[in-house]
């Protein structure tokens, strides 16, 4: 076995670690905050939160490497779109009972649309105002709009409670910026059942062999649930491909009884639990085995999905694990690298930003950090990469609020977006002059001043409830700001505070609401996130970081 799995497995076992950081400052007095963050509370949190998280490590099933493995929560509107089609076709009825158990539990937590959708399918009175609950969850969407729009209103439709005339929409919606695979089958999907109450106007037969083609073997359109109930619904029960998607629906249940948006994302998750373990400079096996593991997974154009058997890639876990193989052995993956910058290259557009999944859609602009962080990282081997990067940071910076924050994308918490901005910009100026990137810097420390709350914490937007998630962005880009201005030690402090107050001392896991989102704006939920992000946190503001690596 690894040396550094022998060290987790007896950190498991043993509750011992190495030397603090504490230790080896000889025991001389501290200002406060120094001495809080090398205190034996953060000590001890940060120690069962890293015996969470080797909980969560096995090896790989092809033998590439090891992995983390965090699987995604279950979801009320897969599980309820997932009972509807087992009571249209009269099938498995203990599977029913299951998910009707699980959304007379779930349902009351889920968005206004999600319950909506789940009180109509389990036969209560029909919902008032469905339309008008569509609008308030749409109401905040930067991207595709309009297609993201017409698939929820087609939803509507499928399930009885608005007519396709309520519904105003046209099948030329379902293709708006429809650059990427995923919007591609939702289209084919969605116009298919618009055939079915309007047939006239559209030829069913090039939308059915799409989807027909796109079906993975495991019954799966692109491992994701919702993706592979819209398909089914589109093929109806009479195609053997719905079936297969019901089989792979199946083996995704929950031991809550529910079905999850997607049933993880390795690849990223990896990705950045990796970070975390270099940034705190601990279980160097273990990242060799993370790196091996995701160098194995890049594909033919350079890029990486978000999980295996996804034959979309994007930039978000492309940078994640590119920034992951330079900082473990970039000599040694330099072959890797070289396909992704070239990946990049190809994906960024006329206004300088990146998008997530093809150059066709939408610069976004945590894809764009992203980028540029691992871009600048190779500029020094690659100088033609310098205009990329100038264009891309002047993208950010013009796209910056005046209150300092950014488009939130992925995430529904502000202070992701700043934290990856800012961690971008770190890595930018380290090798590039940029004056401009300072009053940047300055907005968003007021931002994280103004928008912090009483109780130390952060919440997804100024003055919303503090969540764990929310707290950990914003003490990571804390602890980058600090390095350019005076950040008072009392707000790192409260924070730290409210963060450790987020840890279940019993299982060491740091807890939070959701803040993934997928499709835009549908909350979903990878409960390890929030323990690799926490712990990724703390190597921003913990002066030495949390211990020496293990020999």
């Amino acid at each position: 076995m690894l040396a550094s799995l022998k060290f987790a497995s007896q950190l498991l076992l043993t509750g011992t670690t190495s030397t603090t950081a504490a230790s080896r400052s000889g025991g001389k007095t501290m200002s406060s905050h120094v001495a809080l963050l090398e205190g034996p509370s953060l000590y001890e949190s940060h120690k069962r939160g890293l015996r969470f998280l080797t909980q969560h490590l096995v090896p790989s099933e092809d033998g590439s490497g090891f992995l983390f493995i965090g699987k995604a929560r279950s979801r009320v509107l897969e599980s309820a779109l997932t009972l509807h089609l087992l009571r249209q076709s009269e099938r498995d009825w203990r599977w029913q009972n299951r998910l009707r158990d699980y959304l007379q539990t779930h349902s009351p937590q889920a968005d206004g649309l999600s319950s909506l959708i789940s009180a109509a399918v389990m036969g209560y009175a029909r919902p008032q105002g469905v339309l008008e609950r569509l609008r308030q969850l749409m109401g905040g969407l930067e991207y595709a709009r309009r297609r993201k729009l017409a698939l929820l209103a087609m939803l509507l439709v499928e399930l009885g409670l608005i007519t396709l005339e309520e519904a105003q929409v046209r099948p030329e919606d379902f293709s708006e910026k429809a650059a990427h695979r995923f919007s591609q089958i939702y289209c084919s999907a969605l116009r298919l059942m618009y055939h079915r109450k309007a047939p006239q106007g559209i030829d069913p037969t090039a939308d059915r062999r799409f989807l027909e083609e796109s079906q993975a073997a495991n019954g799966s359109w692109e491992q994701q649930g919702l993706l592979t109930l819209l398909a089914m619904m589109g093929l109806g029960r009479t195609h053997s491909a719905f079936w297969k998607g019901m089989e792979y629906l199946r083996g995704t249940e929950r031991e809550d009884g529910g079905i999850p948006f997607i049933d993880n994302q390795d690849v990223w998750v990896n990705a950045l639990a990796g970070l975390t373990l270099q940034a705190h400079g601990l279980y160097p096996d273990v990242q060799d085995e993370l790196a091996s593991f995701l160098a194995y997974r890049q594909q033919v154009n350079g890029g990486w999905a978000f999980t295996d058997g996804v034959a979309q890639t994007e930039t978000d876990s492309t940078a994640n694990v590119v920034q992951l193989l330079l900082q473990r052995d970039r000599n040694r993956y330099a072959p890797a690298v070289d396909r992704a910058l070239e990946y990049f290259r190809g994906l960024q557009r006329d206004d300088g930003g990146y998008p997530t999944y093809e150059r066709e859609g939408d610069s976004e602009i945590t894809m764009t950090a992203n980028v540029l962080l691992v871009q600048s990282m190779c500029v020094g081997r690659h100088p033609e990469l310098e205009p990329d990067l100038r264009r891309a940071c002047q993208y950010m910076l013009e796209r910056q609020r005046s209150d300092g924050r950014f488009e939130k994308s992925w995430s529904v918490c502000e202070t992701y977006s700043l934290f990856r901005v800012l961690w971008a910009l770190d890595a930018y100026t380290a090798t590039t002059e940029a004056p401009q990137v300072e009053t940047a810097r300055a907005r968003a420390l007021r931002y994280l001043r103004e928008s912090q709350n009483e109780n130390g914490g952060w919440g997804q937007g100024s003055g919303d409830p503090s969540d764990g998630l929310s707290t950990a962005y914003a003490l990571a880009s804390l602890g980058l700001l600090k390095n350019w201005f005076p950040v008072e030690q009392v707000r790192i402090h409260r924070g730290v505070g409210y963060l450790l107050s987020q840890q279940d001392q019993g299982t060491g896991a740091f807890v939070s609401i959701p803040d993934l989102v997928g499709p835009r704006p549908i909350p979903f939920d990878l409960p390890l996130l929030s323990t690799v992000f926490s712990l990724l946190a703390l190597s921003f503001v913990w002066p030495g970081g949390p211990m020496e690596n293990p020999r």
